[in-house]
């Protein structure tokens, strides 16, 4: 230990020592940067310090991010929602979905993630809200998930939410929520951002399925056809499309045809 430091420093440095946890040691590392001699010989201290501190938190961090919590996707699309605490994520959960988180004034009431499906034109989209203290296990929800919903008050928490996926290095799309928003119009958003279509396929003859299938923007009859049976596309002759891709009610078209949001499918098959 260094000579000329404070009662104070020898103390933290004893902590240091004796410290059992990662934890244990932060925290001394951090009273010892902080009681450290503001001498030239303090400033080398303190470098070396910081960096032992550095090193503790990165091992503190890969540890904790091992414990990671995964939740498996249901229906036909999974997003998180990131706020601070605060922030209005209960409620707004709660009222896109058939969940029923706990909604109180008191910050940080959210513990675990909470989980809701919300119903867009017969659409399934799995909602997840996770904790405000953004730990790496929570953050891998995010990671996972098909886009990410950030819900603000103001410019300085989206900000902030902004900074933090950056931090843990999510490239997720999202959209920017204001708590106090239209029910109906997040829901339009969302679906925009998710980079999907829906279709309604249909039998000769028949109506359209009530349930629509759910693919990807720019996928064709082909990749329908395979979504519906992996042998579908083996027995097809043709479909007729009602809808934003076709000229006219009806139309007949090919495997390769580029399906758009709503049409209407009746397959031919041989």
């Amino acid at each position: 230990m260094p000579t000329n430091v404070t009662v104070e420093y020898a103390k933290a440095h004893e902590r240091y020592l004796s410290a059992k946890t990662k934890e244990e040691k932060i925290a001394a590392l951090e009273e010892m940067i902080s009681e450290a001699p503001s001498h030239k010989g303090g400033e080398n201290l303190r470098k070396q310090l910081n960096q032992r501190l550095a090193k503790l938190k990165r091992q503190k961090e890969v540890k904790t991010s091992r414990k990671s919590i995964m939740i498996p996707k249901k229906g036909d699309a999974q997003v998180c929602i990131l706020g601070l605490t605060q922030s209005g994520k209960s409620t707004l959960l709660s009222q896109l979905t058939n969940a029923k988180p706990k909604i109180s004034s008191y910050p940080y009431t959210t513990k675990k993630p909470q989980i809701g499906t919300c119903d867009y034109q017969g659409v399934k989209i799995q909602l997840i809200e996770i904790p405000s203290t953004f730990q790496p296990m929570f953050m891998s929800i995010a990671h996972s998930s098909d886009a990410l919903i950030l819900i603000h008050k103001n410019k300085e928490d989206l900000e902030k939410l902004k900074n933090t996926i950056t931090k843990f290095r999510i490239k997720k799309t999202f959209i920017e929520i204001n708590r106090d928003e239209d029910i109906e119009k997040i829901k339009e958003k969302l679906w925009k951002n998710l980079g999907l279509i829906k279709i309604f396929c249909k039998e000769p003859g028949q109506k359209p399925v009530e349930k629509p299938l759910v693919l990807k923007k720019g996928s064709t009859i082909q990749d329908a056809a395979r979504n519906l049976h992996k042998d579908f596309s083996k027995y097809f002759k043709f479909a007729r499309i009602w809808g934003r891709s076709s000229k006219y009610e009806g139309q007949p078209f090919g495997l390769d045809h580029e399906l758009e949001d709503g049409d209407i499918v009746e397959f031919h098959i041989t």
